[in-house]
């Protein structure tokens, strides 16, 4: 009878400390990477993605994550109607100078704890210009089990559309994950020049005010030494083209 009592008591404390809530619910996935901020870059230019990763789950003793790693990488590449996996593109972009991937790891993130991360990006002189896709995994430690959570780039269209064919939803299961996180991009694009638009905007400025001047002048007579200019200036190309004849 004692033993029975033992047995009783300790399945009552495990549950009353096993977590109350579902890891991969997309109320609390959704939300890992609660912040991100991709750049445009030029070709041979370097930017910066920012992103926060955050624990969204309840406070409870069993939530906190620990031995984080984070992964980044740039797998595919699209440019008007072209599309092509990160492999067959000559020179891509990489990640804190070490290729197409790059990794941050944390100790430990408590309920509603975040964390600033930054991937330094680089791109080259032929880098082709163009979206580059980025993909995310994250891989964690939760009340004494490995947890991995990965964005929709990490699997083939067979696989994903495989998994959405469950009745029950997504199939975490058949993909081998504990829950789904979103992609993200960035451009690489040559920038327009911005002094032609400065140029033509002054020169649009400076007729404009000529336009009122003249018409000032040859109305009410303000400015006569507009009209004295202007007539020394024709006179002068007069001379200039009779030269050629």
């Amino acid at each position: 009878m004692a033993l029975v009592i033992v047995l009783i008591l300790i399945v009552s404390l495990s549950s009353i400390s096993s977590a109350s809530f579902d890891i991969s619910d997309p109320e609390y996935t959704n939300q890992i990477i609660e912040e991100i901020n991709t750049p445009s870059i030029e070709p041979e230019e370097e930017g910066t993605l920012y992103l926060t990763v955050k624990n969204p789950y309840p406070e409870d003793e069993n939530s906190v994550m620990e031995n984080i790693t984070f992964k980044v990488e740039i797998y595919h590449y699209n440019h008007l109607d072209i599309e092509k996996d990160i492999s067959e593109v000559d020179e891509p972009p990489i990640l804190d100078e070490n290729g197409t991937s790059s990794m941050r790891e944390l100790d430990e993130l408590s309920s509603d704890e975040s964390e600033e991360l930054e991937f330094k990006i680089q791109s080259f002189e032929d880098t082709d210009e163009g979206v580059y896709s980025l993909r995310f995994e994250l891989e964690f430690w939760m009340s004494g089990e490995r947890e991995i959570m990965r964005s929709r780039g990490f699997f083939t269209q067979e696989e994903w559309y495989e998994a959405l064919g469950d009745e029950n939803g997504v199939d975490l299961e058949g993909l081998n994950v504990s829950g789904l996180l979103y992609d993200s991009s960035f451009e690489v694009k040559d920038h327009i020049s911005r002094w032609p638009q400065y140029a033509l905007g002054i020169v649009s400025t400076v007729s404009g005010i000529l336009a009122v001047m003249f018409y000032m002048q040859e109305k009410y007579g303000y400015f006569p030494y507009l009209e004295k200019t202007f007539d020394n200036w024709s006179s002068k190309l007069q001379e200039f083209r009779s030269r050629f004849k």
